[in-house]
């Protein structure tokens, strides 16, 4: 993703280069630490593995030496085996890759007594490239995010509200390669300015793991007040769910966006049962990703936890949903009974309104700095 690697995340990077091969690819950069490349690369999706790897003269000293000053700089642990893998692009060298394998795991047997060989599950695997222009080592490997390079799969909106789910959901689709903008509707005086902060602050880390977000803030105040006047309590929910796919329909095609994706799971609260959502997708016919479907609410806070949410998530501010949340609500809604319902609201006019009036803001990873660094300045 070379966006991500040449944009803001590495922005104290000089001179980044990514240089595709056959079978694997280089980045090369300047005056940073493996450290700081590390940690940006464990969070781009599209990346399984990456490994720092070292550039040395193609002669076996340099391959020798090298080998042994990354060894010297491990801690090993009891009963620690090591492996050599070579690979040879260039057949001209000297040796072929049985050959280096050997001789490079002598010395390296010599040097480090302690350390036995074991081929299958070895606690450090050394490789050694040799390429037409140098010898290439890595003895670490990292596990990257996997999934696909953010934005190959088209682009969807994100319902994003203030609890552990939405963002998760998000999180997961951008893994899948999908680039998100995020929508969230708030209530205000209802709601308040502190609910609104805290989703801005989930779209921040969101921003981490793909480019910086657009954030859509959707006054959804009135609609609520109309729901609450006109339809009875124990189907608000269901109402409400439908105007917010009708309005997400219009943000969709304002910015050419292909899907709608949310938090819902299967049969979690009374408008995720088979039932409602089959009554409240009545008013759509756009996708709609749930990468949550299945997975229970363990799983969600392990992942919420994992990449940076949780924190956020517990926050204690409620957002549209839980204000306005009947006491009873109906898990099995009847569409005919919804549409009759319905009937009694303007719905054209409030959608059309909410959208006319929803305020538009980029959120990157550096929002949450800044937001902390503005608080400090006022104490």
């Amino acid at each position: 993703d070379q966006d991500k690697i040449d944009g803001k995340t590495v922005e104290n990077i000089e001179k980044v280069k990514v240089l595709p091969h056959h079978d694997f690819m280089h980045v090369k950069w300047d005056h940073a630490s493996y450290e700081t490349i590390i940690d940006v690369l464990k969070d781009v999706p599209g990346i399984a593995r990456f490994e720092p790897t070292y550039r040395v003269e193609k002669t076996m000293e340099a391959i020798y030496a090298k080998g042994i000053e990354l060894f010297e700089a491990q801690t090993f642990e009891e009963n620690a085996s090591f492996k050599v893998v070579a690979k040879r692009s260039d057949r001209t060298f000297e040796l072929d890759s049985m050959m280096i394998q050997r001789e490079v795991g002598h010395v390296i047997g010599e040097r480090f007594p302690e350390l036995h060989v074991e081929m299958k599950k070895a606690t450090y695997k050394l490789t050694v490239s040799i390429q037409r222009d140098a010898a290439y080592l890595s003895l670490i490997s990292v596990q990257g995010m996997g999934g696909l390079p953010y934005g190959s799969s088209g682009k969807g909106m994100l319902m994003l509200s203030g609890g552990f789910d939405s963002p998760i959901a998000g999180y997961q689709m951008i893994k899948r390669g999908l680039e998100i903008e995020a929508v969230h509707f708030s209530s205000p005086p209802y709601t308040s300015p502190q609910a609104l902060e805290k989703a801005r602050k989930l779209t921040a880390v969101l921003s981490r793991y793909g480019t910086p977000i657009k954030f859509h803030n959707v006054p959804f105040a009135k609609i609520q007040e109309e729901i609450k006047e006109h339809i009875h309590e124990d189907f608000s929910m269901t109402v409400m769910r439908r105007i917010m796919l009708r309005i997400m329909d219009q943000l969709l095609v304002k910015n050419k966006a292909m899907a709608i994706v949310n938090g819902e799971s299967l049969g979690q609260v009374a408008s995720q049962t088979r039932q409602s959502m089959s009554v409240i997708n009545e008013v759509t016919t756009t996708p709609i990703l749930r990468p949550l479907i299945a997975v229970d609410k363990n799983e969600i806070i392990a992942i919420a936890e994992k990449i940076g949410t949780y924190d956020i998530s517990n926050e204690p501010y409620e957002d549209c949903c839980t204000v306005f949340a009947p006491k009873k609500p109906k898990t099995k809604p009847k569409l005919h009974t919804i549409q009759e319902m319905e009937a009694a609201l303007n719905i054209e006019d409030l959608v059309a309104d909410a959208v006319m009036n929803t305020e538009i803001m980029t959120i990157d990873e550096f929002y949450l700095k800044e937001q902390l660094a503005e608080f400090d300045s006022l104490l």
